[in-house]
């Protein structure tokens, strides 16, 4: 049974819970990271997570899935292996995603100095590093699992 969508109502679903797991870990890690991990740190996340989950959420499904299943489509090959297909899949949303929500949160987040850029190149640096193993080892397994257990396939019916 496939744990990816099969459909656009489910792909919209799909997309909402993936974008509440990595929305929820990155902006938490980016919080500790900036301010160290403590109690008020943590609390600061969760308070501005609805507003990087709504952000996180439209850039996803009105920008970077567009161009991610573009580049997938053009990458990947039907006889491709399965760990070549994930690693290759989930680097074409990542990359993008951890541009752009570094991006917005510099903007919004940060001070713009003389070092803004350098920090930002750097953010985008360490929050690849968190976001691609994030996504590949705990996110998709975890969000695919919920998924096709809350909505067997099939059960989200496809408009026509």
């Amino acid at each position: 049974m496939s744990m990816l969508p099969v459909n656009k109502k489910e792909n919209l679903v799909y997309t909402f819970l993936m974008v509440i797991v990595m929305a929820a870990v990155m902006t938490t890690y980016n919080v500790t990271w900036k301010e160290g991990i403590s109690v008020e740190s943590i609390r600061k996340a969760w308070l501005i997570f609805p507003l990087t989950f709504v952000i996180a959420f439209i850039v996803e499904w009105f920008f970077v899935s567009k161009t991610a299943f573009a580049l997938i489509n053009k990458l990947i090959k039907q006889n491709d292996t399965l760990p070549k297909k994930i690693f290759i899949s989930a680097f074409c949303f990542v990359a993008q995603m951890v541009i752009l929500m570094s991006l917005i949160g510099s903007l919004l987040f940060n001070e713009f100095n003389k070092n803004w850029f350098s920090e930002l190149i750097i953010t985008i640096s360490r929050n690849f590093i968190m976001a691609y193993p994030l996504q590949i080892l705990i996110a998709a397994p975890l969000v695919g699992f919920v998924f096709r257990k809350l909505f067997p396939l099939g059960t989200i019916v496809s408009e026509k």
